[in-house]
């Protein structure tokens, strides 16, 4: 369901409460309305955190991105994982040897951002019997696998199937397939944030609770990982860019089945297009600077850059 025009302009009111932001029009190139990104030209970084003092700095260049990476908030910060659920990357439900590569990456990327008070967001698949009425055709489809050979008909529905061996319903809420796989939650705290969705989105509407707390929240910074790269992924971080989230890949704590170089595809849009690209070991050893020690570094009016 889309927006109401009343609903826009609650979210567009939340985004223009960003606190004004001066720059030295010499070193600095604004990108933006209200909020805005800055891009320094002496370093080639965007300076994505608004002001505050204190950024992480994320070093990148591999002759797509054209600069040297981002600076952002650790506080304004969320990384969201996406779909890291038994029924995705479990090896009693698929051979995922991409999703499993990503989880001692994904594991020391979580680390540091408990480290830097970076919020930890658990984004997964959880429905109900409302979600399975109202589930869109397209994306039941996109569940249901052939049976032509041994049922010699069409497609059979995999949404809500009850599956083998004890694993409940397919990604129903409280089952063992829907739940989070194990190594990430031997680490999950009580301070984490966690989502359910029903869609490959988990930002398609602003009904949906992870995108209302995020605007309540004042987050600004997506950082993603999870499976699949491409689809449940691609798909929130789309949304995300397009409702005005800044978002940053963390290319190899993400991973496809898809083949057809789909991860490829995916990364070079969003380093271009999307927003930015980086990876686990940038990630890990990146710098935090305070902004009084760049020279004539955008800082924010009347004193308000403290954060």
């Amino acid at each position: 369901m889309a927006p109401s025009a009343t609903e826009v302009a609650e979210i567009n009111e939340i985004a223009a409460k960003a606190a004004p932001v001066e720059h030295n029009l010499d070193e600095h190139v604004a990108f933006g309305g209200d909020d805005q990104w800055f891009y320094h030209i002496p370093s080639r970084r965007f300076d994505l955190s608004r002001g505050c003092k204190r950024k992480i700095v994320l070093d990148a260049d591999d002759g797509i991105r054209n600069h040297r990476g981002v600076m952002i908030d650790p506080a304004k910060t969320v990384l969201v994982v996406i779909d890291m659920q038994n029924y995705f990357v479990h090896p009693k439900c698929r051979e995922h040897t991409g999703g499993i590569a990503t989880v001692e990456p994904t594991l020391k990327v979580i680390e540091r951002c408990r480290k830097e008070g970076i919020q930890v967001c658990w984004l997964n698949w959880g429905i109900d019997e409302h979600d399975l009425r109202v589930m869109p055709a397209a994306v039941t489809r996109g569940f249901s696998r052939a049976m032509m050979q041994d049922k010699g008909h069409g497609w059979h529905v995999g949404l809500g199937a009850e599956l083998p061996d004890g694993q409940g319903r397919c990604l129903f809420k409280g089952t063992w397939n829907a739940d989070i796989y194990d190594p990430f939650k031997e680490v999950m705290t009580p301070e984490d944030v966690r989502f359910d969705k029903a869609r490959m989105s988990g930002m398609w509407s602003p009904d949906l609770p992870m995108h209302k707390w995020l605007r309540e929240s004042g987050k600004k910074t997506l950082l993603f990982a999870g499976v699949n790269t491409d689809q449940c992924l691609l798909g929130t971080l789309t949304d995300s860019y397009n409702w005005g989230w800044d978002c940053i890949l963390i290319g190899d704590c993400a991973a496809t089945m898809t083949g057809l170089n789909a991860q490829a595809v995916c990364d070079y849009n969003i380093a271009t297009n999307m927003g930015f690209v980086t990876d686990s070991q940038t990630f890990i050893d990146a710098e935090v600077i305070d902004s009084s020690s760049l020279a004539k570094a955008p800082t924010t009016a009347e004193g308000n850059g403290v954060c």
